[in-house]
């Protein structure tokens, strides 16, 4: 199957990228997610989901691992198994909690998690996600709030939140709103909305403190509305949407190009015989969070069936001309990860620079 041609128009400003090394596996590693934020204390932080750890230093349905030191040299170490989430074989009802997206903000950590089925719990192999919550840590992630009973964003709309990223402990952010993006399903879903809290109070976890983007006005200008659980029925405006091809993602902002970046990754056959072999990888810049989103780079066979990129700003370099990427393979291919010494299922780092 080939992947229908993206709706977004080329971008005048990058022509693509060029991979700069060849992918490094962490050794030892099994999960995926691997969202990052660069904290206060200098170290990235890592989501993982589904997964054993750094040779087999949990098993979790989400932990939380601390990167140190810059690639090929970076180590990995957990920092939390999150057992209040359940091992990888627990489900809290009907389904599993899996963490979405981190940030660091003024010192404090905050992760977003929310009840994923399986992937392979429905015919169409769409993994369904809904009821979403922010959780919070004072001390880098070596204890959490309370799990949440009672979801901040409930229904599977705005359920698989993942922060913007700025800077280290946020800083550079372009205005005193920390922003996330979200759409309703972990892979080959339809849209990407838009929500911000003010930075002050995100701390409070409440989401009457948000608002959901609503469109431009007639200047251009971004219009918001107050998010409330019994206004979820809302027509969102949506900031992305490519149907079929829109999955799970965050989203990074670039100083060298006064640029976000949004990597976007999809299966490519999901009604094939092998509908986990491959994935594909289209990177779309803007110059602001909510677009207009112009189409950077594609790749239709993304390496090793990889999947959620993440881009760490503290792996920038010359502002971001130069970057690693950070992500998980071929989750099929855990089935033979204790024997065999190089399955994609794992943490990975490649280096590119964007070519403008």
């Amino acid at each position: 199957m080939n992947i229908p041609i993206s709706p977004y128009p080329c971008s005048k400003l990058i022509k693509g990228i060029r991979w700069l090394t060849e992918p490094i596996r962490y050794p030892g590693s099994r999960g995926d997610t691997w969202s990052c934020t660069w904290a206060n204390d200098d170290h990235i932080y890592s989501t993982g989901d589904d997964c054993t750890g750094i040779d087999k230093s949990n098993d979790s349905n989400l932990a939380l691992f601390r990167v140190e030191g810059m690639p090929p040299s970076h180590k990995v170490a957990l920092v939390n198994p999150m057992d209040a989430y359940g091992t990888g074989s627990y489900h809290d009802h009907n389904d599993s909690w899996k963490a979405n997206g981190l940030i660091c903000v003024d010192g404090l950590l905050y992760m977003t998690v929310s009840q994923h089925s399986s992937a392979l719990e429905y015919g169409d192999f769409v993994q369904r996600t809904y009821d979403a919550s922010i959780i919070k840590s004072s001390d880098h992630g070596k204890t959490w709030s309370c799990k949440r009973r009672d979801p901040m964003f409930p229904s599977p709309r705005f359920s698989t939140p993942f922060f913007v990223q700025f800077g280290k402990n946020y800083e550079g952010a372009m205005d005193d709103y920390v922003y996330a993006v979200g759409g309703t399903s972990w892979n080959n879903g339809n849209y990407l909305t838009l929500g911000r809290v003010p930075r002050q109070v995100i701390g409070n976890l409440n989401s009457g403190d948000w608002e959901m983007f609503d469109g431009l006005d007639a200047q251009g200008s971004p219009k918001w509305w107050p998010y409330r659980p019994s206004t979820v029925m809302r027509n969102e405006q949506p900031i992305f949407k490519f149907r079929g091809f829109t999955s799970m993602t965050g989203m990074h902002y670039v100083p060298a190009i006064d640029r976000f970046l949004l990597p976007e990754w999809a299966y490519v056959d999901l009604d094939g015989d092998d509908p986990w072999r491959r994935t594909f990888f289209h990177l779309y810049e803007a110059p602001k969070p909510w677009g207009p989103w112009s189409l950077a780079h594609v790749e239709e066979d993304f390496g090793m069936a990889w999947y959620n990129p993440s881009l760490p700003s503290k792996w920038f370099e010359d502002g971001g001309r130069r970057m690693w990427m950070v992500c998980g393979g071929d989750f099929a291919d855990r089935r033979i990860a204790d024997r065999h010494p190089h399955y994609h299922y794992a943490f990975f780092a490649r280096k590119f620079e964007l070519v403008l």
